[in-house]
């Protein structure tokens, strides 16, 4: 039996339209020196990291994945921030609720219960850039930030294959949430 592991990841994905967006009117905001931008076709909402898992159990992982049981929702991305001057972000306003809900229920099926959760998109992480520049950056992104609609429909396990000019993520299992 093979030993490999995957990095991997349960995300809900932004749709194209919305990364373009995002590409054309906030990530040009950041500054190249000392930080690392997200590159676009990577913007995405990270429900749980899983770090590295064997190959072998991805089919059991698969079906506590197939079990979680959850509705679509709307979510509005309406706002940016940053983590203590290391993590840049746009965040949400409506559908905080039911984010918060699935990384739950996520949670349960997993068998883990880690600490607070905040759904938001990453941007960029910081590499060397003072927290007061930092906040600079975060007031210009608020300033262009257009409040933005996303239908929630389903999130997917991806797999992150790190690699100098960006990690590259592959969809391994896309789990679509109820419509009622």
């Amino acid at each position: 039996m093979s030993q490999e592991k995957k990095r991997l990841f349960l995300a809900v994905n932004l749709p194209d339209d919305l990364k373009l967006e995002i590409a054309e009117e906030i990530l040009p905001l950041l500054t190249k020196d000392g930080l690392r931008k997200v590159l676009p076709e990577n913007l995405h909402v990270t429900l749980k990291f899983l770090g590295y898992f064997p190959r072998e159990g991805l089919k059991e992982l698969q079906g506590k994945l197939d079990s979680v049981d959850s509705d679509c929702f709307e979510a509005e991305l309406n706002c940016a921030g940053h983590f203590k001057g290391n993590i840049i972000w746009l965040g949400f306003g409506k559908g905080i609720e039911e984010f918060n809900l699935l990384n739950r229920k996520l949670q349960d099926v997993l068998g883990t219960h880690e600490g607070q959760f905040h759904a938001h998109v990453t941007l960029a992480r910081n590499r060397g850039l003072e927290r007061q520049k930092v906040q600079e950056i975060v007031e210009a992104v608020r300033e262009k930030v257009k409040p933005g609609v996303i239908k929630v429909e389903s999130f997917e396990l991806m797999e992150s294959e790190l690699r100098k000019p960006g990690p590259k993520y592959t969809v391994l299992y896309s789990k679509k949430l109820a419509m009622r």
